[in-house]
């Protein structure tokens, strides 16, 4: 069956996956002016060196946040839809951890929405109702759920970061012309 035909018998499917796709990635291309509330857009003017600063003592810094975010994806993944044997601190893939540098780090996070979502993208409306091997009794849809929230609560803190290790908000302009590199 191709992707295009599963779409089609899956609305509710293909509705989900594209609003985890939006929590990392909203091109203005797609969406003009107000692109800028995705994972990715946020990530887009933190500096080298915000990446491991703590905008207070004791606080999580944007790659702890990012970080984070990416192992609840694998979580998820392996503990719905996988073995469930991963460790929930667990951020590697394949025997592969992050990497470094932002440019590793958002490679890796988009493997990990990759593979969540990828598991996503096979099952059926009908499947959406039924009770996942979760442990608690949650459906697939419930859980997909929490999934999309989850990183919307964390692109919030990471902005905020961000903002207080800039001395700036980003308000005046929206975090619009970014792309054209001001």
């Amino acid at each position: 069956m191709s992707n295009e035909n599963h779409d089609i018998e899956n609305p509710l499917v293909s509705q989900l996956v594209g609003l985890l796709d939006h929590t990392l990635e909203e091109s203005p291309e797609q969406f003009g002016t107000q692109h800028w509330h995705s994972l990715l857009w946020n990530l887009h003017n933190v500096r080298p060196e915000d990446w491991d600063a703590q905008p207070a003592p004791e606080s999580r810094t944007i790659r702890d946040i990012v970080k984070h975010i990416g192992i609840v994806f694998l979580g998820y993944e392996n503990h719905v839809f996988g073995d469930g044997t991963r460790a929930w601190d667990d951020p590697a893939i394949d025997g592969v951890l992050p990497g470094d540098s932002p440019a590793e780090m958002i490679s890796w996070l988009r493997e990990t929405h990759a593979r969540f979502r990828n598991s996503i993208a096979r099952l059926t409306d009908s499947q959406l109702t039924e009770l996942c091997p979760w442990g608690d009794p949650w459906t697939y849809q419930r859980i997909i759920e929490v999934v999309i929230q989850h990183p919307v609560y964390h692109i919030g803190e990471i902005n905020y970061a961000r903002a207080i290790l800039q001395s700036n908000n980003d308000w005046a302009h929206m975090d619009l012309g970014r792309e054209s590199g001001e």
